[in-house]
């Protein structure tokens, strides 16, 4: 799928507004994370909407909506793994002063082609969790191999 290139400081001062939906497998890193099952579907909906009102600079504010399967850390099955995104960026040619100590807010730098797809595959690989478990609790998958050879079984016949 080809990439959505946006002229970001563009699309905030303009107020503009995109949204749609991105098939996971355009997005390489997030597809290698991803359980590829039939009866489970991979949904990435986002909102894009510009603004000019944080920190009185261009800005845009990015909402995502995803829907993933992944595998249970704990038991080895699918699963699946909702995610609610939202996130604010000022966009600025350098970081401005007035934005050192805001944790709510990002700093992007102006671009004409930025790349929307893989600005919302970061956030959604940084969104995951690094060991996702069910919420219920599941059983540990243990893997059996038959019956352990005890290495010390041959002590007991050398003590007789």
């Amino acid at each position: 799928m080809k990439p959505l290139l946006i002229n970001n400081l563009e699309v905030a001062k303009s107020q503009g507004i995109l949204s749609g939906e991105i098939p996971f497998n355009s997005c390489d890193r997030l597809a290698d994370i991803l359980i590829q099952d039939v009866k489970n579907s991979h949904k990435i909906e986002y909102k894009l909407t510009g603004s000019t009102t944080k920190l009185h600079l261009p800005s845009l504010h990015l909402t995502i909506d995803a829907n993933l399967s992944i595998l249970c850390q704990r038991c080895l099955d699918v699963m699946q793994q909702a995610l609610l995104l939202n996130y604010d960026y000022v966009i600025s040619e350098s970081e401005p002063d007035a934005f050192e100590g805001d944790d709510d807010v990002d700093w992007l730098e102006v671009s004409r082609e930025m790349n929307l797809n893989e600005l919302i595959e970061d956030e959604l690989l940084m969104a995951l969790p690094v060991a996702p478990t069910h919420d219920h609790g599941c059983i540990p998958h243990q893997q059996e191999s038959g019956e352990k050879h005890n290495p010390f079984s041959v002590l007991k016949d050398l003590i007789k």
